[in-house]
């Protein structure tokens, strides 16, 4: 779907063996078209049960904050904005 309305996809992995707080895997960053005041990478986790966590997106949110705009959770749920994730439903991605 990401690639359908014209996403570029990338895939961040830092298996770092010597810091745990480093160790990362975010599934999709994506470059939005418009560039607000903060930068227009956004970071998206798919999450495909209704028990998950954030760990990964934390981290990286909390590492890459000032480089980074809004952040995904793509879930099976409904929609909500809670902190710094905005969760939305699977039938929603084609709305990013």
């Amino acid at each position: 779907m990401l690639t359908a309305i014209g996403c570029k996809l990338f895939f961040y992995s830092n298996p770092s063996r010597e810091n745990k707080d480093d160790r990362m895997e975010i599934d999709f960053l994506i470059s939005k078209k418009a560039i607000t005041s903060r930068h227009n990478i956004s970071p998206i986790e798919v999450k495909s049960s209704t028990g998950f966590t954030t760990t990964s997106l934390e981290k990286c949110i909390n590492k890459y904050s000032t480089h980074l705009a809004q952040a995904y959770i793509v879930h099976t749920g409904d929609v909500k904005k809670d902190g710094n994730y905005l969760y939305i439903p699977l039938y929603m991605v084609p709305c990013l």
